[in-house]
């Protein structure tokens, strides 16, 4: 199996998770820090309305630095240049010379420090939303980098940075097979920060909103039995759906990635259904190409 493909199973996997095609919610809380799934050896719970989770996950948010000082069961976060401090089994923490009242403190449990995952994430700027559907609770913030990227003035750069942009999801999973290891992506014309992502009999819409993306309608699709619905790409009956289904008023540019072979057709799809593939190209990873004919 070339790395490639490796990886490309792996976003495919990435993909499904996120944008509900994994499998039945689990009873444990799942915890996603920018697309991964953080791993512990103690279960996230929780505590007063808030997530309390081992401090290995909130090293995990980008952007900051977390340590903790054994004698004084101390946090401390460094963001830019700021500083947040918390004690364990304190009910408050500093942020600078300011205190702050917290809902939950944090502790020491079985030899593990347990924090309050909010407080720590916003601490950070980052965007934390928890999805009850799943039981799962997203931690997001793009990189400086991503963001610039996402501003560019070459289409296919932004698309690019939009695809890796943190996702988060308060809607419910289906259950998808993709037996294929193809995938498809569908962009309204001339944009980035809007997309969907078809894999096997799934189907996501995402938009980019500040430092993270937003998935906002997910569906199953019954690949055998044509039918007309809300979107004219996609001419199938719809079995499962969450969220709302975006309205579409131009035609839409598409890539059909063919991850074994690491190639992509190309091309639009007009608002009455018609198809007009332009081409096929080699193509990266996570890195789109231009459509000369777009506008």
């Amino acid at each position: 199996m070339t790395k490639f493909l490796r990886t490309g199973v792996l976003l495919l996997s990435i993909f499904f998770l996120a944008s509900g095609a994994a499998m039945a919610a689990p009873t444990k809380i799942a915890v996603i820090v920018n697309n991964a799934a953080v791993n512990t050896d103690v279960a996230p719970y929780i505590k007063g309305g808030t997530t309390i989770v081992p401090l290995n996950v909130v090293q995990q948010i980008p952007g900051i630095s977390v340590k903790w000082d054994n004698a004084s069961k101390t946090i401390t976060i460094t963001r830019k240049g700021e500083t947040v401090t918390l004690v364990a089994g304190q009910k408050f923490a500093t942020i600078g010379s300011k205190k702050v009242a917290l809902s939950v403190s944090s502790s020491l449990e079985n030899g593990r420090v347990m924090v309050p995952l909010r407080f720590i994430a916003e601490s950070a700027n980052a965007h934390i939303i928890w999805n009850a559907n799943t039981r799962t609770i997203y931690v997001a913030k793009a990189s400086d980098a991503l963001t610039t990227q996402l501003t560019s003035k070459n289409l296919a750069e932004a698309r690019s940075a939009a695809v890796q942009y943190p996702q988060v999801s308060l809607l419910k999973n289906f259950s998808v097979t993709n037996d294929s290891q193809n995938q498809d992506y569908y962009f309204p014309q001339g944009k980035s920060n809007q997309f969907f992502i078809l894999g096997g009999n799934g189907i996501s819409y995402y938009e980019i909103v500040g430092n993270h993306s937003e998935q906002l309608w997910t569906a199953q699709f019954d690949p055998s039995a044509k039918s007309s619905n809300e979107l004219f790409f996609l001419p199938y009956k719809i079995t499962n759906q969450d969220g709302s289904v975006p309205t579409l008023n131009s035609r839409v540019a598409f890539y059909h990635l063919m991850l074994p072979i690491m190639e992509a057709t190309y091309g639009f799809i007009e608002t009455n259904g018609q198809t007009t593939s332009l081409g096929q190209k080699e193509i990266k990873l996570n890195r789109f190409f231009e459509i000369p004919e777009e506008q």
